[in-house]
């Protein structure tokens, strides 16, 4: 027997208040409701405008986000995709349920509490607005830093900052608790911090291994996107044309190698990423860039100057960070991991082909199953399963952090230490790895100057590494 959690009337209110705050941003006359893990109705929001059809349809993607424990946007990309079977869920749930976009399943801690519905926009838009709603539930789990192993940190750090906007932090040695977390014990340390948007990037260079330890491998030299040690930031313009084409020319020198033939456009036939355009490249060390320009019906509301927040300067031609996308070899299992065991919301499911993905890949008879998954708020995580072309290959065994194919994810995952044990019992259940020797608590300085009390090294279950830690 165990005590269950659940949604109380303040926090469904709650909820709703948020909700309902994005949705004056621009208008969206919109309804909201918040049902329990039952899938019974708990609160109810009508704005002005927003129609009778939308009063049903809002509690409906709620009790199908509730009942199945899924957003809704995610099973209506499945139902237009590969799971066109899913349509038969509605009926099956026995009570008014419907997948399409705009349901969220509120979780905390692990736990289905029920789900948050939104309707009389578009899909997406609905999806913007309960995501706003879900977000009040908890702040985290956060994408607090994406972090890249370097062989130079410093001239790295000099390149991101004259080519792609960063702005530098600082540069900090971390102490000798930090060097355990990762898994390096003995070495010596260096972290160059680096901010871009309201997103942080960290590149690490181990200055002095410990003992024992090897030194670090460059990227394998014939890497290609759809290798598992794929990684890459997102970075959001304003103008890819513009943001791209002093990267296009040091390109044409010689001195950085592309990833894109050239800057794409994605079709029109696909309709979750129409419009959408993007070039990747790999930066001077071998890590991999993309550049985004979301049209005005595609990205989260701060990419457009809709959230007061979150919005960067207006006047800035690169933006922030969107996601960090990795190779992975399994879309469900990845789902479990990063949705059920960490806590993220799957923000869309859907599959790119065609020649404007094999430009954009550098790949030929490109297919890819793309599956966002999101935080209640910032950057993202967006896993590349490649069907086509074949022969991805998987991360090494031995990859370690004095790799410049080691990157890093650190979330932010609660509040307290009982959070990451929790996680570390149930990390091997889902796929993963642990990697570090337990819940590595800092020491006060250390803490003080990484800005996190304890963590917990996993690796996910294609061998992607995750710095879990906790405030």
């Amino acid at each position: 027997m165990r005590s269950a959690l659940a949604l109380e009337l303040a926090d469904a209110e709650r909820l709703l208040a948020a909700a309902q705050a994005e949705a004056r941003r621009d208008g969206s006359p919109v309804a909201a409701a918040v049902v329990d893990g039952g899938g019974r109705l708990l609160a109810f929001r009508r704005l002005d405008g927003a129609s009778p059809a939308a009063a049903e349809a809002a509690i409906a993607k709620a009790r199908m986000a509730a009942l199945s424990g899924n957003d809704t946007a995610g099973q209506e990309a499945a139902i237009n995709g590969e799971w066109p079977a899913l349509l038969q869920l509605a009926g099956a749930l026995g009570q008014p349920a419907a997948a399409m976009g705009g349901g969220i399943a509120l979780r905390w801690r692990g736990e289905l509490l029920g789900g948050l519905g939104v309707s009389g926009m578009t899909p997406q838009r609905d999806g913007q607005i309960a995501a706003a709603g879900a977000g009040a539930l908890a702040p985290w789990p956060h994408l607090e830093a994406v972090s890249f192993s370097c062989a130079d940190a410093e001239a790295c750090a000099a390149f991101f900052c004259s080519h792609l906007g960063c702005r530098r932090l600082d540069a900090i040695e971390p102490g000798p608790g930090y060097a355990e977390l990762i898994g390096l014990p003995g070495a010596r340390l260096k972290l160059v911090r680096l901010a871009l948007g309201r997103e942080r990037l960290e590149l690490l260079e181990v200055q002095e291994l410990g003992p024992g330890q090897r030194p670090g491998r460059p990227f394998p030299p014939d890497s290609r996107s759809n290798d598992l040690w794929f990684q890459h930031i997102c970075i959001v313009v304003r103008d890819l044309e513009q943001a791209s084409a002093p990267l296009r020319q040091v390109i044409a020198e010689g001195r950085l190698q592309p990833i894109s033939s050239a800057p794409q456009r994605l079709p029109d036939w696909n309709s979750a990423a129409a419009g959408i355009e993007a070039f990747k490249l790999h930066g001077p060390e071998g890590h991999c860039l993309e550049l985004l320009q979301f049209p005005a019906d595609k990205g989260d509301a701060r990419w457009h100057g809709h959230d007061d927040t979150t919005s960067p300067d207006a006047a800035g031609l690169f933006l922030g960070i969107d996601h960090s996308a990795i190779g992975i070899s399994d879309t469900e299992r990845s789902c479990r991991f990063y949705d059920q065991l960490l806590g993220l919301r799957l923000g869309g499911d859907g599959v790119n082909e065609g020649p404007e993905q094999d430009g954009l890949d550098g790949l030929a008879g490109t297919r890819v199953r793309i599956s966002g998954h999101r935080c209640p708020s910032g950057a993202g995580i967006e896993c590349l399963d490649y069907r086509r072309p074949e022969g991805g290959r998987p991360l090494p065994s031995d990859l370690g952090p004095q790799d410049r194919a080691h990157g890093q994810l650190r979330l932010l995952v609660g509040d307290g230490p009982a959070q990451l044990e929790a996680i570390a019992a149930l990390v091997e259940t889902d796929g993963g790895r642990l990697l570090s020797p337990g819940v590595v608590t800092l020491s006060a300085a250390e803490a003080g100057e990484l800005g996190f009390l304890a963590g917990l090294q996993v690796s996910d279950p294609d061998g992607h590494r995750l710095q879990l830690v906790v405030r």
